[in-house]
């Protein structure tokens, strides 16, 4: 009968040291569900029109993305470069909800070419990627809009033929200066973008390891109880 109350009272005290353990488990395994959500909260393209790989027969008018949620409207670029990576297009899209549309000034050639895109996700992180397209056609009218100009008039002359010539070159001076800018801001932004992922990323290491800390502390905490008790 004198053991009885001993033995009952005993009982409670080492389910403490037990309980404090599960509790300090089901914190650290919440801590590192909430450090992994970031990983997999990123937006994703999940279709495109025209679609990656596929071989037009004329140019397309415009390139529209969808993505998995709604895309912020924080500096959207679509660029379209050719097979020797020059840019051929640099345009401005449009957002609205889970798409991006870019419009093409001009029609592409017949060609390879690289759709380049880069947007901000619905959890305010930058994404980019890519999509293959080729265009098996000239656009209309290209061809005889060479003939003509390759065939001198009757009175151009030398002159005209040399004033179309440097004309050119002052234009493809201008459009490369141009295209040099717009690739090197894009570089610019998308520098900024990485270091602040970057330092983001740093931080969860030190987190981890105040997890860690405390964790173990608990245990150990919960030995010597249980020890002592024992």
């Amino acid at each position: 009968m004198l053991s009885t109350g001993p033995r009952a009272s005993a009982l409670p005290a080492s389910v403490r040291p037990a309980s404090l353990l599960a509790l300090c488990a089901a914190t650290m395994l919440a801590a590192f569900a909430m450090l992994s959500i970031p990983a997999y909260a990123h937006d994703t393209l999940i279709s495109s029109d025209p679609a990656d790989g596929d071989t037009l027969e004329t140019s397309p008018e415009s390139i529209t993305l969808t993505y998995s949620a709604d895309i912020l409207e924080v500096s959207p670029a679509v660029r379209i470069v050719d097979e020797a990576g020059e840019t051929v297009a640099d345009m401005e899209p449009t957002v609205d909800g889970p798409e991006v549309t870019a419009e093409l000034a001009d029609p592409l050639p017949a060609g390879d070419y690289t759709v380049q895109w880069r947007v901000v996700s619905s959890d305010g992180h930058p994404i980019e990627g890519s999509v293959d397209i080729a265009v098996e056609q000239d656009p209309a009218g290209e061809d005889s809009a060479d003939q003509d100009s390759a065939a001198p008039s009757d009175g151009g002359g030398e002159g005209a033929a040399t004033g179309s010539s440097d004309a050119g070159g002052a234009d493809e001076a201008a459009g490369s200066s141009d295209a040099g800018g717009s690739s090197g801001a894009t570089g610019a932004e998308s520098g900024e973008d990485s270091g602040a992922t970057e330092e983001s990323g740093s931080a969860m290491p030190l987190l981890l390891g105040v997890v860690g800390i405390v964790v173990v502390a608990a245990a150990a905490a919960a030995f010597f109880v249980l020890r002592k008790r024992s």
